[in-house]
């Protein structure tokens, strides 16, 4: 199955070959020339590379390894005490570091963090901290303080684009530049869904944008939101895979050019609210609707939800 999805087919196993700002590329080729590392907690956007950065360093710098998802399961106290505790005050087998590893490390109860920071002084000498999130407003003070920082939410195009280009080629797609512009730009700085997106519209043996984006037309959707036209947003919306693009547009467009400049501020939270309930979402349409809704209620847009267009 790994093979038939290209972010796991072309996920890098060297550092070389990972995309990262250069200040972070440096510290962790140190990291890894002396196979050590501090605790450390990555944090930025899903899809920016914090998951295989850590499992590199892992790969090669660590004795033994502990590996936890703390969305499942693993995020409780009792995780802390007996599966976390035993395990970072295990001896090291080899001159390497034990390292535990908490992917998606929001999800850790608050109890959970308060626990792991006496284990994290407490073994420090043979054993290390990673934490990922998406969420860096979760990770307690403590945990924070006792960790060093790398956040993930930009990096250079031209790297991503030459990789990119390369997994198109590996795979035999046909490609125009300015399509695969389009990609990144729309999900920049999310590589797995670039990825996953290119992959959707390369099915023919040819990268083609109709195949799986909609193609939304941005001046009338205003037009709808400065009229109230609910039923004719949901008509625009109905099997949209590119709700990503319309937060987009509402945030760096509608905003500043419609909203008054008492409404900004509180228009752009309420867009990134929503934004960040859509990847949990069950409806990512009614999720979209109810955001326009409250845009043009800050507006003084009456909704319609009686005429159909």
């Amino acid at each position: 199955m790994k093979q038939l999805i290209w972010y796991e087919k072309y996920r890098p196993l060297q550092l070389d070959n990972l995309i990262l700002p250069r200040s972070h590329n440096r510290a962790f080729k140190k990291f890894i020339k002396q196979e050590e590392i501090p605790h450390l907690l990555f944090h930025g956007p899903a899809g920016g590379g914090k998951t295989t950065l850590s499992q590199i360093l892992i790969l090669k710098c660590a004795g033994r390894a502990l590996v936890l998802n703390a969305s499942s399961e693993d995020r409780g106290v009792a995780t802390i005490k007996k599966r976390v505790t035993q395990f970072a005050s295990s001896q090291k087998t080899s001159d390497k570091l034990n390292i535990v590893f908490f992917d998606e490390a929001n999800g850790l109860t608050p109890d959970a963090q308060e626990a792991l920071k006496n284990t994290i002084e407490k073994y420090q000498r043979n054993c290390r901290f990673i934490f990922t999130t998406n969420e860096f407003d979760k990770i307690t003070e403590p945990i924070v303080s006792r960790c060093q920082i790398f956040q993930f939410d930009s990096f250079p195009k031209k790297d991503l684009r030459l990789y990119l280009t390369n997994i198109l080629k590996e795979e035999n797609i046909e490609y125009d530049r300015k399509d695969l512009r389009v990609i990144m730009n729309r999900y920049y700085p999310d590589i797995r869904t670039i990825i996953n997106t290119m992959q959707s519209c390369s099915m023919s043996g040819t990268l083609n944008l109709e195949e799986v984006i909609s193609i939304t037309d941005y001046d009338l959707l205003a037009s709808h939101i400065d009229q109230g036209h609910v039923l004719a947003i949901r008509n625009m919306l109905s099997g949209s895979k590119d709700f990503l693009g319309i937060y987009r547009y509402l945030f760096n467009t509608y905003i500043p050019h419609k909203m008054n400049d008492g409404q900004k501020s509180e228009a752009a939270i309420t867009v990134a609210e929503y934004l960040s309930r859509d990847r949990t979402v069950i409806d990512k349409e009614i999720n979209m609707t109810a955001c326009l809704l409250e845009l043009m209620s800050l507006n003084g847009v009456e909704a319609d939800f009686n005429t159909a267009f």
